[in-house]
């Protein structure tokens, strides 16, 4: 190899160490941009875990207080609700839990109708007051399975008191002619809705009126 091929051959591999060296201080730069963002994105993930943990305490409390008012009126001290998040799989359970006598129950099992009608009831007024779409709330013999009937009158005062301390308007539609007084003692207004015939036009139809009664 003479001079001149040493020479640019020198120069060829200069101009290559430079162009590595430039990349090198391009990834160099790269990756500490990259670093940053990864430590920018660990400080999101925990603030977001944190808001969500703060989030998850006030929402099992509130619903843990709304569910357990309702159970301990109607069935004092003999049932617990509470309330479990469990992350699994990259997704978030709620984990319903009902203690009876600090043992815990499957409740469509292990409890009665009427155990199950006011803690669903509890349930859902929970949920709603979380979200609070409207006031108003229609409820379809909300008590019907809760026996015996005297446990009635005082699940009807649960409805009422829930519904002064969420600020929630019932509508509550009730087939049973048995629910009539207890009702009259929470409602502010009961309408008794009859149906019969009545002749239009030379025609009979049937007709559905309501009255007021209390």
């Amino acid at each position: 190899m003479n001079t001149i091929e040493y020479r640019n051959k020198l120069s060829e591999s200069k101009g290559k160490l430079s162009l590595l060296q430039n990349q090198l201080d391009e990834n160099k730069v790269l990756l500490e941009v990259n670093k940053r963002k990864l430590i920018a994105i660990e400080e999101a993930q925990i603030f977001i875990q944190q808001v969500a943990k703060a989030t998850q305490e006030q929402l099992i409390f509130h619903v843990e207080d709304v569910v357990n008012l309702a159970l301990n009126s109607l069935f004092p001290d003999e049932y617990v609700f509470s309330m479990k998040f469990d992350i699994k799989y990259g997704k978030t359970s709620a984990n319903l839990i009902f203690m009876k006598e600090g043992f815990p129950i499957d409740i469509l099992k292990a409890a009665g109708g009427g155990v199950v009608d006011i803690a669903s009831l509890a349930l859902r007024i929970a949920v709603w007051s979380l979200s609070k779409s409207e006031d108003v709330l229609i409820l379809d013999e909300p008590v019907r399975n809760i026996q015996p009937a005297s446990l009635q009158a005082t699940a009807w005062e649960i409805i009422k008191r829930l519904s002064k301390r969420l600020h929630l308007q019932f509508i509550i539609v009730s087939n049973s002619s048995n629910n009539g007084e207890a009702i009259n003692q929470v409602a502010d207004k009961v309408y008794l809705i009859k149906k019969g015939k009545e002749t239009i036009r030379d025609e009979e139809w049937d007709i559905s009126r309501a009255e007021v009664i209390g």
